[in-house]
């Protein structure tokens, strides 16, 4: 049903309008990248040269502060030769000026052409296959592109219009991480660790990843501040924010660290108004941490830290292990906090798989608003995201065009309809089936990537499903279905025929649906059909008089409610499957356990359990004449034994003692 009754109970306040928070990190993210016209990328010959080694490890070295892009320092590229090689290739903005590399203490010859952004050194002798190589790039410059990043710039200088506070931070996705370091621009080839060493004015504090080692004090009002992350880490997930903040921290108790405790480490402007203004959405990543990792498993990186630190831009950005906040309201910390297990412990393989990040940490926002705000909040969450994604006919959650950072970060496809498919496939899974398929995805790859088929394969070994529909329709298919309905109700049987049309090229969606069944004197019912064509019929037993349909009223399935009315003729469906109830007989009836089903046909068949609101028990596709149904698993009660045949489908009522 798509007029969702909302509940206005709220149980936090002074979050800020959580509505502004939905298309925040999608909206952020692509905000100026249609200022840059053509980005120039690796070609072929560049990447098979990077292709020839395996990062290990980054080591940054730099001098920043808090009011300028210019930066000065040395980067250390570790990696491992995968192929032996005379040049050891790698990406940096062509406007910064190299000094020198150097390797085996020794400096090297390189290349660095104008708008290449492709930097190729070359040592001496040949690179040896399986050789462990530590290059390091001496540079300087004004690391500022703008429009460089998928949010603004990949390095940046402002101040903040409200709080008056310079900063200077980095925002790498997805290519920008050369903007601003040497590095090498695979998605797949994480390093398995991390320093940061920053040098800058002794006011300022600088956050990263991973732990804080130490702060260095130097001559002349300096300091260093020394950052490490021994955990897998992909390149645009290395970040750098330098301002004059305050340091507020606060903890967070997993059951599954049976009292131990996890560090949320903020980094929050230093203007006496800005902490006590965003304290209490910043106390709620404690609870959020929790929560996440009950249902997902352990936070990822529990041995460091999760934390923030702000930036004046418009959204978030899930840097591993510290993600830098433009603001804070409750569904942007949700957002970027479930980003830490999906995106960053486990990535997308290429960005055509976007929606292994952004749509499962849009759906972490969702999560948290059911769990912290209450169910009719999440409904009326997921009805904005609905509408947001029926705003127009088309477009599917997979694309190719990985150049096109707008669609790699569509607002609607990427983050909403990511979102919305997802919470089908939980109410096509189950609450229990589909968090353990979760765990168990991300178990599967743990600090590495995976792509949306990774995950179908994935999902379908934990549920035993084949998902293959599912995935077809909702995710590389497009549109959505709008259904329509006539009906006629007897007070014993509800006779229904479903049709659904649909809005773009996804010919039909095949998906259980939930109706409600409304009646105005004996209570309203909801039941659970399985839609298996654009037409579907239906006889259902019910002990009421049914005076009006609501489809979907929980809000599970995009789509649209077009017309609902009654036709007695629908009467005839009993009579047109009375000769094929006569092939079956269904016995004892009462049973105390089991149940005989007895076949005349020569044709297979299959027999679904169903409740007394129609909920799907138990399937069993039989080619036998004669079928035993044990139902001692169940309580004593009302079911329905439905029959599916190509000859039609009869439905049964029967009562277990």
């Amino acid at each position: 049903m798509k007029n969702v009754l909302l509940l206005v109970s709220i149980i936090f306040i002074g979050f800020g309008a959580f509505a502004q928070s939905q298309h925040s990190c999608a909206a952020a993210k692509t905000a100026s990248y249609h200022r840059i016209l053509k980005k120039t990328r690796a070609g072929l010959s560049d990447n098979s040269l990077m292709n020839r080694y395996d990062v290990h490890w980054y080591f940054l070295d730099l001098n920043i502060e808090r009011n300028s892009t210019v930066l000065s320092g040395n980067v250390t590229i570790g990696a491992q030769m995968t192929a032996a090689s005379d040049t050891f290739c790698f990406e940096l903005n062509s406007s910064l000026d190299i000094d020198s590399i150097v390797y085996q203490n020794t400096s090297i010859p390189f290349t660095h052409t104008n708008n290449s952004h492709i930097c190729y050194a070359m040592p001496s002798s040949t690179l040896a296959a399986n050789a462990n190589v530590d290059m390091r790039v001496y540079y300087h410059g004004d690391a500022s592109v703008v429009g460089g990043s998928a949010i603004g710039n990949g390095f940046s200088t402002d101040t903040s219009p409200t709080w008056s506070n310079s900063v200077t931070w980095s925002l790498s996705e997805p290519y920008s991480a050369r903007e601003w370091f040497p590095c090498k621009q695979f998605l797949k080839d994480k390093a398995d660790s991390v320093q940061v060493y920053v040098t800058t004015d002794n006011q300022n504090k600088v956050g990263s990843n991973g732990i804080l080692q130490g702060v260095d004090v130097f001559p002349n009002n300096k300091v260093r501040y020394r950052w490490k992350s021994n955990y897998v880490t992909d390149y645009y997930l290395i970040s750098v924010a330098v301002a004059k903040y305050v340091e507020y921290t606060t903890w967070a108790f997993p059951a599954a660290l049976a009292g131990d405790s996890i560090r949320i480490q903020n980094y929050v402007y230093d203007n006496p108004a800005c902490l006590p203004n965003f304290k209490p959405v910043i106390d709620s990543t404690a609870m959020m941490v929790e929560y996440f990792s009950e249902k997902l498993g352990l936070y990822p990186f529990y041995e460091e830290k999760y934390g923030h630190a702000m930036a004046p831009f418009s959204g978030g950005m899930e840097h591993q292990t510290m993600s830098s906040m433009g603001f804070f309201n409750f569904g942007l910390v949700a957002h970027e906090l479930m980003h830490q297990w999906f995106g960053d412990y486990v990535t997308c393989s290429t960005w055509s798989d976007i929606f292994i990040n952004e749509g499962f940490a849009s759906y972490g926002a969702y999560m948290a608003t059911e769990q912290f705000r209450g169910l009719g909040s999440a409904r009326a969450l997921m009805q904005d995201v609905h509408d947001d994604v029926m705003d127009q006919p088309g477009g599917s959650i997979y694309f190719t065009d990985t150049f096109n950072v707008n669609r790699i970060f569509s607002g609607r496809l990427s983050y909403d309809k990511g979102n919305a498919v997802i919470h089908t496939l939980r109410f096509e899974l189950g609450d229990s089936v589909f968090f353990a398929g979760l765990k168990n995805f991300l178990s599967q790859y743990a600090f590495g990537n995976a792509g949306i088929d990774d995950f179908k394969t994935s999902i379908e070994t934990t549920s035993g499903k084949n998902l293959t529909d599912f995935f077809n329709q909702w995710i590389y298919g497009e549109g959505y279905p709008t259904y329509s309905a006539s009906y006629f109700s007897n007070g014993s049987s509800l006779f229904l025929k479903v049709d659904h049309t649909v809005s773009s090229t996804t010919p039909t969606f095949i998906t259980p649906l939930e109706i409600k069944c409304n009646s105005f004197l004996n209570g309203d019912t909801t039941i659970l059909i399985d839609i298996s064509s654009n037409s579907d019929t239906y006889i259902i037993p019910m002990n009421k008089v049914i005076n009006g349909l609501d489809f979907d009223p929980n809000n599970w399935l995009l789509n649209k409610e077009g017309s609902v009315t009654i036709d007695p003729s629908l009467i005839s469906l009993n009579n047109s499957n009375i000769q094929l109830e006569n092939e079956f007989s269904i016995f004892p009836n009462p049973t105390k356990n089991v149940v005989t089903i007895e076949s005349n046909l020569d044709t297979p068949y299959s027999i679904t359990i169903r409740s007394i609101l129609g909920t799907p028990l138990m399937i069993v596709p039989s080619k036998k004449n004669l079928e035993q149904i044990d139902l001692s698993q169940y309580a004593s009660g009302i079911y329905f034994i439905e029959i599916n045949s190509v000859e039609g489908r009869v439905i049964k009522k029967i009562t277990k003692q």
